[in-house]
């Protein structure tokens, strides 16, 4: 009987550490969630306000470039308006 609740739980309940992003199925949001859960856990766009984002990116950017990790120009811009469009 634990094992069929155990299984239950596992199935049907959200995950603790699961983050629910605003508009999560859009092309922008599902690579924001894949390029910035690689190396920790991803932050909710509401957490800052763009102009902390802005400086957020800046900073993720040198630190991704000191493990020679680079992301396309054209996945930084639509990570950058996916967090600028719900930033707080």
């Amino acid at each position: 009987m634990k094992i069929i609740l155990m299984l239950f739980a596992l199935l049907f309940v959200s995950p603790a550490w699961a983050t629910d992003i605003p508009d999560a199925d859009s092309p922008s949001a599902q690579l924001f969630s894949q390029r910035c859960s690689v190396c920790h856990s991803l932050p909710h766009p509401q957490r800052l306000d763009w102009p902390h984002w802005r400086s957020m990116l800046h900073v993720m950017k040198q630190r991704m470039a000191e493990r020679d990790i680079s992301l396309p120009v054209e996945e930084w811009r639509q990570i950058a308006g996916y967090l600028k469009s719900h930033a707080r």
